[in-house]
């Protein structure tokens, strides 16, 4: 499958993290270059090669669908055994994503509790409970 470019990463990341408030629109293009840095036109990149602020960018990625993890067991000398972690890129999921055209979700709750009157939040003393509306 064809490398993700810069340009398919950042559409990715602000339909996801900046749609979700966790990623300011002028970050998107740093952090997709920082993402595409490491990968280079690799599917994997060793997660030892990551700084630590940047491995918890990944981190944040994959919990949006567009970064996945892998583990494998290496036997080295003596018969020791080393775990390494990898990172993985969801091509698929990431163009799914940039292809997307989807609205911000709708604060239907938000929307029906605006709609109610002061007035009805509001208690007075021996007034008790009010009556339940007509159905």
């Amino acid at each position: 499958m064809a490398a993700i470019t810069e340009e398919e990463l950042a559409r990715a990341l602000e339909r996801t993290l900046v749609l979700r408030g966790k990623m300011t629109e002028p970050d998107v293009r740093p952090v997709a270059r920082m993402v595409l840095g490491y990968f280079g036109h690799e599917d994997s990149v060793l997660d030892n090669k990551l700084s630590s602020d940047d491995r918890d960018r990944f981190y944040q990625l994959e919990e949006e669908g567009l970064l996945t993890s892998e583990e494998e067991d290496a036997t080295v000398s003596r018969g020791k055994t080393w775990r390494i972690h990898y990172w993985l890129l969801k091509k698929d999921r990431i163009r799914l994503v940039g292809e997307t055209r989807d609205t911000p979700p709708s604060d239907e709750a938000g929307a029906l509790y605006r709609e109610i009157a002061d007035s009805a939040w509001s208690r007075s003393e021996g007034r008790g409970i009010p009556p339940a509306p007509p159905s």
